[in-house]
């Protein structure tokens, strides 16, 4: 018996090409600010920003927080405005686990 050959179409786009080079390491965090960025889609992110926020205080960093709004539209522009204040205040910035 013959069987037919199918083929199984792919939608999701390629995923983008980035630097993975996180940057220079600080010699210390004492004085320096880091930004903890984060979204509404995974809240319990926060409980972990929250422990990461007490350990970096000790260390005597200044802790900015900053959560990300819609991408799109004129909120999206906003949210774009908001990440580049966010970025340049920031000496080091924690955007997520990587998972």
């Amino acid at each position: 018996m013959w069987m037919a050959r199918i083929t199984i179409l792919d939608p999701t786009a390629p995923a983008p090409e980035t630097d993975a080079d996180p940057g220079p390491s600080p010699a210390t965090l004492a004085g320096c600010t880091v930004g903890i960025r984060s979204d509404l889609t995974w809240r319990s992110f926060e409980w972990v920003a929250d422990e990461w926020e007490q350990a970096l205080t000790l260390e005597g960093a200044t802790v900015q927080r900053w959560v990300s709004g819609n991408r799109s539209g004129d909120e999206g522009e906003r949210t774009r405005a908001e990440l580049a204040a966010f970025d340049a205040s920031s000496d080091l910035v924690i955007t997520g686990l990587g998972n």
